[in-house]
Formats: C-alpha cells, sequence, structure tokens
C-alpha cells in the first residue's frame, strides 16, 4: 500500500514533468518564432535590396532627364539669339534701305 510520502512525490513528480513539458513547450513556441523573425528580416532585406536598386535606377533616369534637359535648354538659348541675329539684321536691313529709300527721294527729287 501507499503511503502518503509516495502519494506526494508521486505528484511532486508529476507537477515537475508536467512543469518541465510546459517548459519544452514555451521554448519551441519561442524557436519557432525566431524562425519565423529569421525569415521575416531575410525577406526585409530582399526588399530593402530591392528599394536601392529601383532608386538607383530612378536616380540614373532622372540625371539622364536632367542632362537631356541642360541640352535642351541650351538649344533654346543659341535658337533664341540666332533669332535675336536674324531679327537684328533685318531691322538694320530695313532701316539701311529706307534710309536709302528716303535719301534718294530726298536727293534725287
Amino acid at each position: 500500500m501507499k503511503t502518503v510520502a509516495d502519494t506526494d512525490l508521486q505528484r511532486l513528480e508529476d507537477l515537475i514533468i508536467n512543469g518541465q513539458k510546459a517548459i519544452e513547450t514555451r521554448f519551441t513556441a519561442i524557436e519557432n518564432n525566431i524562425v519565423e523573425i529569421k525569415a521575416d528580416i531575410k525577406e526585409i532585406k530582399q526588399d530593402v535590396k530591392s528599394l536601392e536598386i529601383g532608386q538607383a535606377k530612378l536616380t540614373e533616369r532622372v540625371e539622364g532627364m536632367d542632362n537631356r534637359l541642360k541640352i535642351v535648354e541650351g538649344s533654346q538659348k543659341n535658337q533664341i539669339w540666332a533669332l535675336i541675329t536674324i531679327l537684328g539684321g533685318s531691322l538694320i536691313t530695313a532701316s539701311v534701305g529706307l534710309l536709302i529709300a528716303i535719301l534718294r527721294f530726298v536727293l534725287f527729287k
């Protein structure tokens, strides 16, 4: 027949075993969470790398657009100066022609 001490010892043993099982279950859950966190970190690193690549491509495109804009601006400046030169030349030619016409009219009248 079991004594009270044997029953108490059995209860203590059961408590210890159940406590160990609970601790093992918690450690397993923690280990699973760590694995999930590591996978998430790896995915985040890949996303960051993709974003960095995308940013580099955008930067390259913006720089290309900036260079093309500078070329267009330079071309427009050249076109404006050419137009000013042509208009200035035309005004001078027209003025000289008008002056000659006035002089002919006045002198040879």
